[in-house]
């Protein structure tokens, strides 16, 4: 058996993965999440944009929905620093938000998950590998968008 490809399934990272944040200056990581459903980076739906802001209000990046397993680093930030980060999410014309502050920690064993939608327990499910996503598809009803932020803790 190979090695697994990088970006097979999003919750799935290697050592080398590691090594190479390690080495990249930044405190964490962040990946939009959003489904349920196969891949939860085609929309199928459900929008989600999101925002990060620095301990000064400042602007660290913006991301939305889209391609499958796209981790973004945020670059500008170390360990220590608290970063928050608000996530808005919707189906149809429902719009919901939720924000939290986090301290990144550069590790990217601490993990922190949240989000909105009346599915977020199952995208977020999903995303640790405790469910299948292939039986599940975003409705009006059953929707989720959120963030994976590696590399943080609560703050």
């Amino acid at each position: 058996m190979g090695r697994r490809k990088r970006g097979t399934h999003p919750y799935d990272y290697t050592p080398g993965d590691d090594r190479r944040f390690a080495d990249s200056g930044v405190g964490g990581t962040l990946r939009v999440l959003h489904g349920p459903g196969r891949g939860m980076g085609v929309s199928e739906g459900v929008s989600c944009d999101v925002e990060v802001l620095a301990a000064d209000g400042g602007l660290l990046d913006e991301c939305h929905e889209g391609k499958f397993g796209k981790e973004h680093r945020l670059h500008g930030t170390a360990p220590g620093d608290r970063i928050t980060v608000t996530v808005r999410g919707g189906f149809g014309d429902e719009r919901l938000t939720a924000s939290r502050t986090v301290r990144l920690t550069g590790d990217l064993a601490d993990v922190v998950r949240f989000g909105v939608g009346p599915a977020w327990h199952l995208v977020e499910t999903i995303d640790t590998g405790e469910k299948d996503p292939w039986p599940h598809s975003p409705t009006a009803a059953s929707w989720g968008a959120g963030v994976r932020l590696r590399g943080a803790e609560p703050a």
